[in-house]
């Protein structure tokens, strides 16, 4: 029953905008039906990773994050309801969508370049390329010696990175819908110089969503296709890693735990709240807005889950950017079950009125560029809003990349 009990409640938290928005046009649930699979279906429902913690941990975990799915459905069912009709002021809405499209082909083609440009100063500036680096794993997270020649650069590295992934989708579907030489160099130079920085989610999930978007907008059978590639992804990415050697695993290991091998989510989570029950470290809240305090800052929310699950180790040392917990257990590492219920139903309301937003959008434009507009600045400025028990200084450059696309600023 637990098992059953984890997976609803992580594939709500996960997937809820189907529930307000059962559509193929309903684009971003799209991309987390992959990665639900492979990181909730199998491990809750197949493997039983939960069977190798504590029973009361097991139950507590359950309880925490039913309570939470429940409060969060509640809350978006609300916000969507409240959302409708909203009518938004954004450049689309004030002037012809023709002329408007021009203006976001000059916009994209000219962040392409600011992007290309600074990644590649970047490189020279670091000296070093963290997929040809002596430690690549130790490069990408800038940790050890890649940590000072970095830091020389890391505000010109970032908000180039930030702005190329940002706006990727966008030119992806300017190709795909004018078929622009220049575009296609410009997004494969783009590709390159982020997948060599190993950062496989900024490197390839703008050309992914653009795909989705593609696919999600063609017809019905698209669709169908593209949820079967989605999850086919997912699992060729698990057997890759076990072909290469990336995930260590047992010499029985099956087909299932190979596919699960690489999102050890239910499983971190769950050693997470067994380290957190011997010793309670309560965030009060404070992880809330220790992601916009440079450094690593004990609020940071990658920093103080390393640190729960890691008591006494030098975070410099652990090859992770953090533990990736569901919402609810922020809440109740937070304030306890108050905390589960306030977070939950908070994020839902703010979810279901903006995502209702964005279903007015697709209601009023056919243009898929205008579509995926409102899919990026979705993803990009309401994350913000959306997701404030976890900001982090990271949102932000793609959230003001988005304003240029939402508001009329010269651009000469």
């Amino acid at each position: 029953m637990e098992s059953i009990l984890i997976s609803i409640s992580l594939l709500v938290l996960g997937l809820g905008g189907y529930i307000l928005w059962p559509s193929r046009y309903n684009v971003l649930p799209h991309l987390a039906v992959g990665g639900s699979f492979v990181s909730i279906v199998v491990p809750a429902l197949i493997l039983n990773v939960q069977d190798a913690y504590p029973d009361d941990i097991v139950a507590l975990y359950t309880k925490i994050i039913s309570i939470g799915a429940i409060g969060y459905v509640v809350g978006a069912v609300y916000g969507f309801m409240n959302g409708r009709g909203v009518r938004t002021s954004f450049t689309f809405d004030l002037i012809d969508s023709e002329l408007y499209e021009k203006r976001v082909i000059h916009l994209t083609k000219v962040l392409m370049l600011i992007g290309i440009i600074g990644l590649v100063l970047s490189y020279m500036i670091m000296g070093f390329v963290p997929i040809f680096a002596e430690n690549p794993i130790a490069a990408k997270l800038f940790r050890g010696p890649y940590q000072e020649p970095y830091s020389r650069v890391s505000i010109l590295y970032r908000a180039s990175f930030y702005i190329v992934s940002t706006i990727m989708p966008i030119a992806c579907v300017v190709w795909y819908k004018y078929r622009h030489k220049s575009f296609l160099f410009l997004i494969i130079a783009i590709l390159i110089l982020m997948a060599v920085s190993l950062q496989r989610s900024g490197a390839f999930m703008g050309i992914v969503l653009a795909f989705a978007i593609v696919m999600s907008l063609k017809s019905q059978l698209h669709f169908v296709l593209l949820m079967i590639i989605l999850i086919g992804v997912f699992v060729f990415s698990a057997f890759f890693y076990f072909i290469i050697g990336i995930n260590a695993y047992t010499q029985d290991a099956n087909v299932w735990q190979i596919i699960s091998a690489g999102t050890p989510d239910i499983a971190d989570h769950l050693d997470f709240l067994n380290h957190f029950d011997q010793n309670p470290v309560w965030t009060y809240g404070r992880t809330i807005y220790g992601g916009l305090i440079p450094g690593h800052y004990e609020w940071n929310p990658a920093v103080y889950t390393l640190t729960m699950v890691n008591p006494g180790a030098d975070i410099n040392d652990i090859g992770s950017g953090g533990l990736r917990l569901p919402l609810p257990v922020w809440g109740y590492v937070s304030f306890g079950y108050p905390g589960v219920i306030l977070f939950s139903v908070t994020t839902g309301l703010l979810g279901g009125f903006f995502l209702r937003i964005l279903k007015n959008i697709f209601l009023r434009f056919d243009s898929i560029l205008i579509r995926t507009i409102g899919i990026v600045a979705f993803g990009s400025v309401v994350s913000i809003i959306v997701n404030f028990t976890q900001l982090n200084m990271f949102l932000l450059p793609p959230a003001f990349v988005c304003l240029f696309y939402l508001y009329r600023f010269r651009i000469k």
